[in-house]
This record gives structure tokens, C-alpha cells and sequence, in this order.
């Protein structure tokens, strides 16, 4: 196998930020935006998850610094859980727009982008960016 290829390969054991854990902080995010607080409650109903995995994954956010939960278990996205959903979104809609550009439909523009978006690095999405200026 290529070394280029192994290192890539290597790159994706290094990821912090997995597609599920980009799904709970966009959950939270639409949660707080939408009704003004979020519970895990919320995040169950709204991502279809059971309350086992969901409690489970809110701690892991917690730990990794991504979310706040208060004494009165309202959770909201921590500042780098801010960060990185706000970045995760521009990726998705730099993606989503060129699949677009390209021929997808706007269905599999979208669920393209949702696969890859936190895997890319920020220069190559920009270098798509650039590329349909």
C-alpha cells in the first residue's frame, strides 16, 4: 500500500471530533436556538436515540470539553463546542453547495456533505471554495 495512503489511514485514528459527536452538538445547537434550553430528554426525541447512549455521550461531550450541563441538567454547547459546530456547518455548506455545482441533487449534495464535513481538512475546503469563485 502507499505510504501517502498508510499516513492518511493513520490520520483518521487522530480524529477528535467524530461524525456522531458532530450530530449531538448540532442537535444542541438547533435545541437552544430553537426552544431556548436543551435536555437530554430534547436530545433523545430529537436525534432518536435512546436515553442510555444519549447519557452515556453527554458525559463523553462534557469530558471532551464540548458541552455544559448546569445543576438543573439544561446543557448548552461550551465555547469549542461552539467553535467547532459553527465550523462544521460552513464545511457542510462549502460541500453541500459545490456537490451541488457539480450534478448531485440537493438530497445527496446534503447527505455528502454530512458525511465528510468534519473529516476535511480547513484548507481543502477552502481550496473548493476557492476553486468555484
Amino acid at each position: 500500500m502507499n505510504e501517502h495512503i498508510n499516513d492518511a489511514w493513520k490520520e483518521f485514528g487522530n480524529i477528535e471530533i467524530t461524525h456522531s459527536i458532530i450530530h449531538y452538538l448540532f442537535a444542541i445547537d438547533f435545541l437552544v436556538k430553537n426552544k431556548g434550553y436543551c435536555r437530554a430528554v430534547d436530545i433523545v426525541n430529537n436525534l432518536g436515540i435512546t436515553a442510555g447512549s444519549c447519557s452515556i455521550s453527554i458525559k463523553n461531550l462534557i469530558k471532551k470539553d464540548l458541552i455544559i450541563e448546569d445543576e438543573n441538567k439544561f446543557i448548552k454547547l461550551s465555547d469549542k463546542g461552539e467553535y467547532i459546530t459553527k465550523k462544521a456547518i460552513y464545511k457542510r455548506n462549502i460541500l453541500n453547495d459545490f456537490f451541488i455545482s457539480i450534478g448531485l441533487n440537493k438530497d445527496t449534495a446534503q447527505s455528502e456533505a454530512c458525511k465528510i464535513e468534519h473529516l476535511l481538512l480547513d484548507e481543502v475546503v477552502e481550496k473548493i471554495k476557492d476553486f468555484r469563485k
